[in-house]
């Protein structure tokens, strides 16, 4: 299963929620191979401290070499990115579409599941990702603005498979919700009405925790200070997307 996580507005929690998957698909015993297509690489400094060695970046597709992923720890492989993969961006040759597709089908049944963490903006490297993908989850937080970008994203996908590539949204995952906050309902209310049962049902609360997860580099429900409903959110969350990726999805 090849997932991307993106939504076209920085800061709803993409990097969060595929840092999330990736560790709660781990430790029910698949592989998985996380993939940093960002430049600003957080999703490598969440999974990886060290010192990156060349063969493991991502940005290594664009430039017709062969990738050898970085073993994090048991069931997880990183394909990284720093700010260098950001020189490649301005090559919008056709081939460079379908570079990391291209990569990845090579890989064949060696990863139980693919994670792409996209950037913040519809350009090469998320169309990669798009590509490349089955599947795209979208994270929203509590803002019209990336209610908007869903749909922006919406119409990316629509083009791509009108000439016969790219990911189905697989569904929309509400972030950092507070329940009892008025613009938590007035956004939910909005996605319950725009997107129906492309909706999952489990929802992340909003907690500090969650950052610093991150940054220490743990899923949350491994912290000393755990917040057992997000842990069990993004847990739920997780079996959810990996139920309906292979089921066959929704639409």
């Amino acid at each position: 299963m090849k997932l991307a996580v993106a939504n076209q507005k920085g800061g709803v929690g993409k990097t969060t929620l595929a840092f999330h998957l990736i560790h709660a698909w781990a430790e029910e015993g698949r592989r998985v191979l996380a993939v940093d297509m960002d430049p600003q690489g957080d999703l490598t400094g969440s999974l990886w401290s060290g010192d990156l060695p060349q063969s493991a970046l991502v940005a290594r597709v664009f430039e017709g070499k062969g990738i050898t992923p970085l073993e994090v720890e048991e069931g997880i492989a990183l394909v990284a990115a720093e700010i260098s993969l950001s020189v490649h961006e301005k090559d919008l040759s056709l081939k460079n579409y379908f570079r990391l597709k291209t990569w990845l089908d090579t890989l064949g049944n060696r990863f139980d599941a693919v994670v792409v963490d996209c950037p913040p903006s519809l350009g090469l490297f998320t169309i990669n990702a798009l590509v490349a993908a089955q599947w795209v989850v979208a994270p929203v937080d509590v803002s019209l603005y990336s209610v908007r970008a869903l749909g922006d994203l919406l119409g990316s996908l629509e083009e791509l498979r009108e000439i016969g590539e790219g990911a189905k949204l697989l569904g929309v995952a509400p972030f950092a919700f507070a329940a009892r906050q008025r613009a938590t309902r007035a956004v939910q209310e909005l996605l319950e009405e725009e997107y129906g049962d492309l909706l999952f049902s489990w929802v992340i609360p909003s907690s500090a925790r969650v950052r610093e997860a991150l940054i220490l580099g743990r899923p949350v429900w491994k912290l000393k200070r755990d917040e057992q409903a997000v842990g069990e959110s993004f847990r739920r969350l997780a079996l959810e997307i990996w139920n309906r990726a292979c089921g066959g999805g929704r639409g």
